[in-house]
């Protein structure tokens, strides 16, 4: 599969800000709603964002992208450690 450049440069958004957060826990044993909870307030930060922001801008929706792939990063173990019972 050939993978988009324009998938390619946001995923290489994403992993700078998951980088920049490095000294963190991982989010493998975050509840969901927690995960949730943060995705709902990045987006509700976003909407009252000017969008001239170009900065403030791009790191929401950046950290939106992150909150979602990590809710279906957990979603995939779950599965995969249910499969495996």
């Amino acid at each position: 599969m050939k993978v988009r450049q324009e998938v390619q440069n946001f995923a290489y958004e994403m992993e700078k800000r998951l980088q920049a957060h490095d000294d963190r826990q991982g989010w493998e044993n975050e509840p969901d709603v927690y995960l949730y909870d943060l995705l709902v307030s990045k987006v509700e930060k976003l909407g009252v964002t000017d969008f001239s922001d170009r900065e403030a801008h791009l790191k929401l929706t950046t950290d939106i992208a992150n909150f979602a792939m990590m809710l279906n990063d957990n979603m995939h173990r779950k599965e995969s450690e249910h499969d495996n019972h």
